[in-house]
C-alpha cells in the first residue's frame, strides 16, 4: 500500500508540469483590492503586490509592449521577450544567456512563469522585488548594456509611449513608471490549471487511472 501510494504521488507532481499559460490578453476580476489578472486553477488566489504598484490595466499592457520592444537594448536587437520566449516558458533555451553583441552571461535564463508570487529574485536569489529585478537585465553589461538614464531618453522619442505613461501613472516617461510597467505585465504571466490542479479541485477524471496509479512512463 505505502509502494502504491508513493507511485501515486509520483504521478500526479508529474501530471502536473503540464502548463495551461495565460499570455494573450488577459481576463480580470475586481476585489477590494483593485484590478488583477483572472488566476488559473491552482494558484494562490493571493498574490503579492506591492500596495504603491497595484496592477492596472494600462500599466499591464505598458509593460507587455515594453518587454517586447528591443529599445531597451543598446544595439536595439534584443528585447526582454528575445531571453524569456513564451514558446520555451519564458527563458530562451540556451545553457547561459546571450546579450547585445553576442556577449554570453554566466547563468541560464530563469524562467517567468508564476513570478508574480516570488520573495526572491535571480538564482542566487538577491533581489527582494519585481520592481528592481526587471531593470537590471537592462543595465547588465552583458545582457542590454544599457543605463536607465539612456532607456528614458529613448523612450521619450518613441511613438507613444508619453501617451501610455500618462494613461498608467500619471506622469512623464521615468525609470519608476519603467519598472512598474514591466514588473505589472510579468505578475500576469501565469500558468496553472493541469490535469492535477483540476484532479485536486474534485474532477476524478481529470487523471487517467495509470495517471492516478503513479507510472509517469505511461502518463496521456
Amino acid at each position: 500500500m505505502q509502494e502504491r501510494n508513493g507511485r501515486m504521488r509520483l504521478g500526479l507532481v508529474t501530471s502536473s508540469l503540464a502548463l495551461a499559460l495565460l499570455i494573450g490578453p488577459v481576463s480580470s476580476w475586481v476585489s477590494h483590492a483593485g484590478w488583477r489578472p483572472r488566476l488559473p486553477l491552482g494558484l494562490d488566489l493571493y498574490m503579492p503586490v506591492p500596495e504603491d504598484n497595484p496592477l492596472t490595466r494600462e500599466k499591464v499592457e505598458l509593460g507587455r509592449k515594453l518587454f517586447s520592444d528591443p529599445i531597451l537594448s543598446r544595439d536595439k536587437s534584443l528585447a526582454c521577450a528575445g531571453c524569456h520566449e513564451p514558446e520555451r516558458a519564458f527563458t530562451d533555451g540556451r545553457t547561459v544567456s546571450q546579450g547585445v553583441f553576442g556577449r554570453k552571461g554566466a547563468r541560464h535564463v530563469p524562467t517567468l512563469i508564476n513570478r508574480g508570487y516570488g520573495r526572491a529574485f535571480f538564482w542566487d536569489g538577491r533581489i527582494s522585488s519585481l520592481e528592481e529585478q526587471v531593470l537590471q537585465p537592462i543595465q547588465d553589461p552583458k545582457e542590454m548594456d544599457m543605463t536607465l538614464e539612456e532607456v528614458v531618453t529613448r523612450l521619450k522619442r518613441g511613438s507613444d509611449y508619453r501617451q501610455r505613461f500618462r494613461e498608467a501613472f500619471g506622469t512623464e516617461i521615468n525609470s519608476e513608471g519603467l519598472a512598474k510597467g514591466l514588473a505589472s505585465y510579468v505578475r500576469t504571466i501565469l500558468s496553472g490549471d493541469s490535469s492535477f490542479d483540476r484532479y485536486l479541485n474534485g474532477d476524478r477524471d481529470a487523471l487517467s487511472e495509470r495517471e492516478r496509479d503513479g507510472n509517469p512512463g505511461l502518463l496521456s
